[in-house]
């Protein structure tokens, strides 16, 4: 965990009327900030600011970009959804303000899962693979107030954007990628935006998606929090690009033998590589998993996952429970570079999570620097063209050559 230090300056930093008070993380596209709302009679609430980066509102894709996801997340309210209570700027600024999380991203628990894949027990697991069916069957069966459905798709499914709090409530976080039908900005031609080790083959290919893209994607990140191994990581594009598309899909029980065989076969069925293969949609997937783990007892209910994310990530949470106590404070620059304050581990796509460290268990030893690279999703994160995409999927009808080229060796995994 990244330490704290003090600012210079002893003078707050203001966002409009909320005091900054941490920089929590730093994506590609924008920051998060821990604040505070202060008002008359000792009024007091801590918020997360997603501050879109100032050197990006020069650029009117990019403000669209911003203002788009705002526009979604509007819709959404729902337990297991981040809620975001508003949107505004302030000289120049563009910022979402977010409910403040106590807890911890799912990035963490997979950091458990990679050293020990029996540090967190299957129950917990699938309740929070559970937990985010339901919020994403929340925003998939969105409708307007005429019963026309928006066919929202979150498109970005991955430990960073899912978080269990310490009240054992699961949220799905950022839909900055996602796609409705009212969307104004169209991704640029033939772009395909995501994680790349978390999309669906259809989503690789650049096919017209619905909402089973997020089920294969959430199969994923559960089959790793199960199995403790990446499903998807590779050395480069073309790999990945034929791991997902191409080359057979080893079943969870392949690599962990204790799984119950029921719920092998659903996680199974999440990941059909045929999309009609596949749970017609979010909650049908999260039913069958409790279904799945009845002779374990079924998934474990808010307070006992609660419970266990206080026990399971104590370190974490103090760190987190510091910056409320004495936050280091935050500084920015006019330029539109971000002054770097102490913070929880920034981590690269906006997770705050990713250095949490878990302690390795005996026979389950991962390296420091190993396991960072496998854990840190942010490797995974890719923005390409269809074009490209193209270029990949030819030459993953090819053998390999001595000597080729190989396409975004260092972006993905």
């Amino acid at each position: 965990m990244a330490g704290a230090s003090q600012l210079d300056s002893s003078e707050p930093t203001y966002l409009g009327k909320y005091r900054l008070l941490a920089r929590l993380g730093t994506g590609g596209m924008a920051e998060v900030l821990l604040a505070r709302l202060d008002g008359p009679a000792g009024f007091s609430k801590h918020v997360a600011i997603k501050r879109m980066r100032p050197e990006l509102t020069l650029h009117k894709e990019f403000i669209d970009l911003f203002l788009e996801e705002a526009r979604t997340a509007s819709l959404l309210n729902h337990a297991n959804i981040c809620q975001v209570n508003e949107l505004s700027t302030d000289g120049g600024d563009y910022f979402m303000v977010l409910e403040y999380l106590e807890g911890v991203a799912v990035s963490s628990a997979l950091v458990k899962a990679l050293t020990n894949p029996t540090a967190l027990p299957v129950p917990f697991l699938v309740c929070i693979a559970q937990q985010a069916c339901e919020g994403l069957h929340y925003a998939h069966e969105m409708a307007d107030e005429h019963g026309r459905p928006y066919n929202i798709i979150h498109r970005d499914i991955s430990p960073p954007n899912l978080f269990v709090t310490v009240g054992g409530v699961v949220k799905v976080l950022d839909f900055g990628i996602s796609k409705s039908r009212d969307s104004v900005v169209k991704t640029l031609t033939g772009q395909i935006r995501g994680k790349f080790a978390y999309m669906s083959p259809e989503q690789l290919r650049g096919e017209k998606l619905d909402r089973r893209s997020d089920v294969f994607s959430l199969g994923i990140v559960l089959f790793e929090l199960l199995t403790g191994r990446r499903l998807f990581r590779r050395k480069s594009r073309l790999e990945v690009f034929k791991a997902i598309v191409k080359e057979r899909i080893p079943t969870a029980a392949e690599i962990r033998s204790d799984l119950p065989a029921n719920l092998v076969a659903v996680l199974t069925q999440a990941l059909a590589r045929d999309r009609e293969e596949r749970f017609t949609n979010a909650r049908a997937f999260g039913e069958a998993l409790g279904e799945s783990i009845r002779e374990l007892g079924g998934p474990m209910d808010d307070r006992e996952v609660g419970g266990l994310v206080r026990e399971q990530f104590q370190g974490e949470l103090e760190s987190r429970r510091q910056l409320l106590i004495s936050p280091p404070g935050v500084e920015l620059s006019s330029m539109g570079h971000a002054i770097p304050a102490a913070a929880l581990g920034a981590a690269r796509g906006g997770s705050t999570q990713m250095t949490a460290r878990a302690r390795p268990s005996a026979g389950h030893t991962v390296p420091d620097a190993q396991l960072q690279e496998h854990v840190d999703t942010s490797l995974d994160t890719a923005v390409f063209t269809q074009e490209e995409t193209t270029s990949v999927e030819d030459r993953a009808e090819k053998p390999r050559r001595q000597g080729d080229d190989d396409p975004g060796q260092s972006q993905d995994g």
